[in-house]
């Protein structure tokens, strides 16, 4: 802690600059736009590559690394404040090696550096900022830094290392023991750990920060969190607590109502920026539209609310429009910011509007459209720019006009439409064209949680085109490419996770058996790859640039971890075919998380979700006979978060349906553990079963 002090005391230091200026940078062949952005940076910027670190070693010089991403906005601001100034660059250039790293190319970089920066300052975001030794360990890190703030950081802290570089060693070390600590897991000796009582005091515990008045957790920026909704609905349903189960249905109605969504082209934002989900953070990310394909799907089975229903069409139209390549895959984000002609950029242009422009367009019916859409007080934002934000729901505002609900409905997509035609007259945000194969993954399990319940053929299409696409470019024999901007030699746990969770789900759509076993065979692959001793698994499978020695991580954060998402894949797996060691596995895992959910359960929940499958009765649904899909079909339609569903309308040796075909009759059993109950032949039998 003295040396911590020390560190920061010597910031009253400067250093003199260093004339440097570079028209064109090593970031010029670069694929991924976010490092392209850079590439005529005065900034001598390096990709992340052995070149940048062994240059740093041989001249003795500290890294600074700089982690963005393309549609973020604030790394935007800092690289028109800074990174193009000749005046930073200098400075950068004279005494810092620097490199440039797109997160989505790279996330173990920006999870272990995310780590450092959050162990050191206490919080972290986009642009992440390190000062780090030549070997890559941080001594400094910060976010957004205003230019004149940022000139000064870099001459005191090189100014220091060159002064006290014992100290900044000193210091390095405290920094390294610190991520590597939070990265090691206590093996649990203890057995059945999760009970009832613990559950409920879990639950309790994450509950108190939920915002009961505008939903979601926390009382100031707000997040969709797809990990906390599931988890509340699942609670809610399971231990019938109806103040929970309002606040899931509330978040899901104020989140949709929010200037958070779209309410022209369809698609979520990544967060707002206020507690009321007015003020959207207007970047949009696949991996939020993703989750929330599965979270409405969810909502709908759970509540009947007709309107989460329409949040599931108004995604795809956004994903199938703005954000669908030609070989069916998903691009990753789009920009918060416009990039005008003469160089300038404005964040959210595309989005808001002002008074007199609605006028122009809606004209008559502006009245009820600016009271709908609050062009008011409540819905403005700043220079007289307001953000859609519904306030009451579509039938009290029919209502009010006097008019059905279907007549309501009618209106308002109409005047959508004239908004929408005008809008796209105006210059569209940058849309990053990579492909991350996660986020993919992530759209197929929407795509078809959402055909559970539609039965809309689009749905699953969809799916299956992004799942041949995905086995087309970008697997090949078990090698999963991350992105289709930088072909790199490192996996990454999350794409191996993420798609056998998806490879699940098409199973569970198809009840193709081809879906399971390719979900099974890059199970083993993974335990081979990533596996620790734990039960857990490892970010990467190259961690050697690193300056942690593993990375692994736990946190159910905006996504879900890795690991949570490879812990329920292991006990379905392990129910499907019948595999103990999956199940010990699974079990291991969930065992050794408590302490995590003790200390930290809102950073957990999905974790906390998958402990119910062991606290809980968990069914697995055998249904076999020849009109097997049919009546799986029907089940999928039902909340049914603890059980699973294996079908076939023929003989079958998967080991949940082995010896449970009859010519005569289509059964359904119920059973835990493989232990059924009678079988019955009716999906209101199998879930009379299921509660009794």
């Amino acid at each position: 802690m003295n040396n911590f002090k020390l560190f920061f005391i010597v910031f009253l230091f400067g250093s003199n600059h260093i004339l440097s200026q570079v028209m064109e940078n090593k970031l010029v062949n670069e694929k991924s736009l976010y490092l392209k952005q850079h590439a005529t940076n005065p900034v001598d910027w390096f990709p992340w590559s052995d070149e940048a670190l062994e240059t740093a070693q041989k001249s003795d010089k500290l890294l600074l690394i700089s982690v963005g991403y393309s549609s973020c906005h604030w790394c935007h601001v800092m690289e028109e404040e800074s990174f193009t100034d000749d005046e930073v660059a200098n400075v950068m250039n004279g005494n810092f090696i620097n490199i440039k790293v797109d997160r989505e190319e790279r996330p173990d970089l920006d999870e272990i550096y995310m780590k450092a920066l959050v162990l050191m300052t206490g919080s972290g975001g986009w642009p992440m900022n390190i000062i780090a030794l030549p070997d890559g360990t941080p001594i400094w890190g910060g976010t957004y830094v205003p230019k004149n703030q940022w000139i000064k950081v870099l001459n005191q802290v090189s100014g220091f290392y060159n002064t006290r570089k014992e100290d900044v060693l000193e210091y390095a070390k405290s920094v390294k023991e610190g991520v590597q600590k939070e990265g090691l897991i206590k093996v649990a000796p203890r057995d059945n750990v999760y009970n009832s009582e613990l559950q409920i005091d879990l639950a309790k515990k994450a509950f108190k920060y939920a915002d009961k008045v505008n939903g979601g957790i926390g009382s100031g920026q707000k997040f969709p969190l797809p990990s906390m909704l599931n988890f509340f609905m699942r609670y809610s349903n399971e231990y019938k607590s109806k103040e929970m189960k309002e606040f899931v249905f509330n978040s899901l109605i104020q989140i949709s109502r929010g200037g958070i969504n779209d309410r022209i082209d369809g698609g979520f934002h990544r967060y707002t920026v206020d507690n009321s989900w007015h003020i959207p953070h207007f970047e949009k990310m696949l991996y939020d539209n993703a989750q929330l394909l599965s979270v409405y799907s969810n909502g709908y089975k759970l509540f009947k609310e007709n309107r989460f229903l329409k949040e599931l069409h108004n995604i795809y139209n956004f994903l199938d429009s703005k954000m669908t390549g030609d070989n069916g895959l998903i691009f990753s984000s789009i920009s918060a910011d416009t990039n005008y002609s003469d160089g300038t950029k404005s964040e959210g242009d595309f989005y808001i509007w002002k008074a007199d422009e609605l006028k122009n367009i809606l004209k008559k019916d502006f009245d009820w459209v600016s009271e709908y859409y609050n062009i008011n007080q409540k819905g403005y934002w700043e220079k007289d720019n307001y953000v859609f934000y519904q306030t009451i729901s579509d039938t009290e505002f029919a209502s009010k006009l006097g008019i059905s609900l279907t007549e309501f409905e009618k209106r308002l997509s109409k005047v959508n439409l004239s908004i929408r035609k005008e809008r796209e007259k105006r210059v569209h945000p940058i849309i990053d064209n990579k492909i991350i194969f996660s986020w993919n993954a992530l759209t197929i399990r929407g795509l078809v949680d959402s055909y559970k319940i539609t039965k809309d053929q689009k749905f699953l299409t969809k799916a299956l085109v992004i799942n041949n696409s995905l086995v087309k470019h970008m697997i090949n024999k078990n090698i999963i490419q991350h992105t289709n901007s930088n072909f790199s030699s490192v996996l990454f746990l999350e794409d191996y996770s993420y798609y056998i969770d998806a490879l699940i789900g098409l199973y569970e759509v198809t009840f193709d058996q081809k879906f399971l076993n390719f979900a099974d065979q890059l199970t083993l692959f993974t335990n081979e790859k990533f596996k620790e001793s734990s039960g857990f698994y490892r970010f990467s499978t190259n961690q050697q640039t690193l300056f942690a020695d593993s990375l692994i991580d736990l946190v159910d954060g905006v996504t879900p971890s890795a690991n949570s998402i490879m812990n329920f894949n292991l006990f379905r797996l392990g129910h499907y075919y019948g595999n103990k060691e999956y199940l010990l596995q699974s079990k291991m895992m969930i065992d050794n998380i408590i302490d995590n959910l003790n200390e930290r359960v809102t950073d957990h929940l999905l974790w906390l979700n998958n402990s119910h499958n062991y606290s809980q009765k968990f069914y697995e649904l055998a249904i076999s006979g020849k009109n097997a899909t049919s009546k799986a079909n029907e089940l999928m339609e039902k909340y049914l978060p603890n059980a699973l569903i294996a079908a076939s309308n023929t003989k079958s040796d998967l080991y949940l349906l082995k010896d449970r075909y009859f010519d005569d009759e289509t059964y359904i059993y119920v059973c835990v553990d493989n232990t059924c109950k009678f079988p019955v032949t009716t999906a209101p039998e199998a879930i009379k079963l299921m509660s009794d």
